[in-house]
């Protein structure tokens, strides 16, 4: 069995979303992770049908892979050939790991992630909110700016760090150092960032991707006096201003903010488990 491998193109977009509601064990959340209109997929072919595809996120630390086969065409080596084709491009570029995800439920994508050496690393619920907008007070709310770098990235790398400590699933978790690298991805995002404000310091900072939520951080000596809750209702506004009937946000399982994001409304509708793999240390 030899397979041929190409960028997706336009015309395949519908063979591939036919493919993927065939198997409603990754139906519900598979279209969700894929980026079907980017160059990082890429499509399976045994002779003249489509029968898998790959994604890959290249990074030089951590690489992200989604691979799908067609329920019609498995238990023939093809997982093994995308999952080879993915690892071997990234080797060559020197990836240091490789992330990959698939529903908690799902018991065959375990196996297979098991099988080719990815262990388990977190989980994380995927939950919608399509309650409409909120009424809330004016915060001290603006889009993030340049200067706002360095007390924005430290809190918020402080806050992270130390919610994975106490979700206890991630022993290498480590307070991020600042780089320009990072600080110009900011700038070009600052659109999407905001920055939260008390008495002229930066007490609060959140980033929207499309119609998700991509985070919200606050200040460790600040969290517990209600930020969190204004600033989480302020990106959902601004989500809902854009036109968005249905906001997103992934919330790592053990992360306590879980209480907050139900308390507004939001609702979990599966969740996924985050695997990882080393190429090299």
């Amino acid at each position: 069995m030899e397979l041929q491998y190409k960028k997706i193109s336009e015309n395949e977009y519908d063979i591939i979303m036919t493919m993927i509601a065939e198997d409603k064990g990754v139906s519900d959340y598979l279209p969700k992770d894929l980026e079907l209109e980017s160059e990082m997929i890429t499509v399976a072919y045994l002779e003249k049908e489509i029968v898998g595809l790959v994604q890959i996120e290249p990074d030089k630390d951590t690489s992200f892979v989604v691979v799908f086969v067609s329920i019609n065409h498995r238990n023939r080596g093809i997982g093994n050939a995308l999952i080879k084709y993915a690892e071997d491009y990234l080797k060559e570029i020197q990836a240091k790991k490789i992330m990959t995800s698939y529903s908690i439920n799902n018991e065959n994508s375990k196996r297979f992630a098991r099988k080719h050496g990815y262990e388990r690393y977190f989980s994380s619920a995927y939950m919608k909110h399509n309650g409409g907008k909120f009424s809330s007070e004016l915060i001290p709310v603006r889009h993030y700016c340049d200067e706002d770098y360095l007390d924005a990235f430290k809190l918020s790398t402080e806050a992270f760090h130390e919610m994975r400590v106490s979700v206890g699933d991630f022993p290498d978790s480590k307070i991020e150092e600042p780089s320009k690298q990072i600080r110009d991805r900011l700038k070009q995002e600052a659109e999407n960032r905001y920055t939260y404000f008390i008495d002229g310091e930066i007490v609060g900072h959140g980033w929207l991707e499309g119609n998700e939520i991509g985070s919200i951080s606050v200040r460790i000596d600040m969290q517990g006096k209600g930020i969190g809750r204004k600033f989480a209702k302020y990106l959902c506004n601004e989500l809902y201003n854009r036109g968005n009937k249905e906001i997103f946000l992934w919330c790592v399982v053990g992360n306590k903010a879980r209480y907050l994001y139900e308390s507004l409304g939001f609702e979990e509708l599966y969740v996924s488990e985050f695997a990882r793999k080393y190429l090299r240390e």
